[in-house]
């Protein structure tokens, strides 16, 4: 089964595809919302959680970290932004959680480190300055995929299309945490 999710919205038009195998859906779980504790001491030496992105524009996450454990998902838009929850002891394996909350294994050679944000409010608009009041450029639908150009404080600059502006972190999946 194949699933569109849109990634378009005034400002863009790119499409993110996900094939679902039947026996992934059962047990996916919900986004948490509270923050957990940075794990300093890793495998990789590398902040937990921390957000990653798609090397590819086709890679398969499982449902353990080893390549004997049947595909859960497969991905098809490179550069998607992916959280890490876990590493496996022997630093191979990457445990992650989409921005809809379902968790699966993806190998290290198919990570790289993140470069974009989707939106995920219904509606935001897309800032020239840091702040809240300063002038709209661009209004950005929930799904929107950006690239994150650098983030200060609570607030990331993005380019989306050819618009370019700021977005509060919060309103942001794959913002650095």
């Amino acid at each position: 089964m194949v699933r569109i999710w849109p990634i378009a919205a005034a400002v863009s038009a790119i499409a993110l595809s996900v094939t679902v195998l039947p026996s992934a859906i059962a047990g996916a779980g919900e986004v948490a919302k509270p923050q957990p504790m940075i794990e300093a001491d890793s495998p990789s030496g590398l902040p937990v959680p921390r957000f990653v992105a798609l090397r590819k524009d086709e890679v398969r996450a499982r449902f353990g970290p080893s390549f004997d454990y049947p595909v859960a998902y497969e991905f098809r838009q490179e550069g998607l932004p992916l959280k890490v929850i876990a590493e496996d002891r022997d630093n191979i394996w990457r445990r992650v959680e989409d921005r809809d909350g379902r968790r699966m294994w993806i190998h290290r050679s198919m990570l790289s480190e993140n470069a974009h944000g989707i939106v995920t409010s219904d509606s935001t608009i897309l800032r020239a300055a840091p702040n809240t009041h300063a002038k709209g450029r661009a209004r950005l639908n929930n799904g929107v995929m950006a690239k994150i150009e650098r983030c200060e404080q609570n607030w990331c600059q993005v380019r989306a299309a050819d618009y370019r502006g700021w977005l509060p972190k919060e309103q942001l999946w794959g913002a650095p945490i």
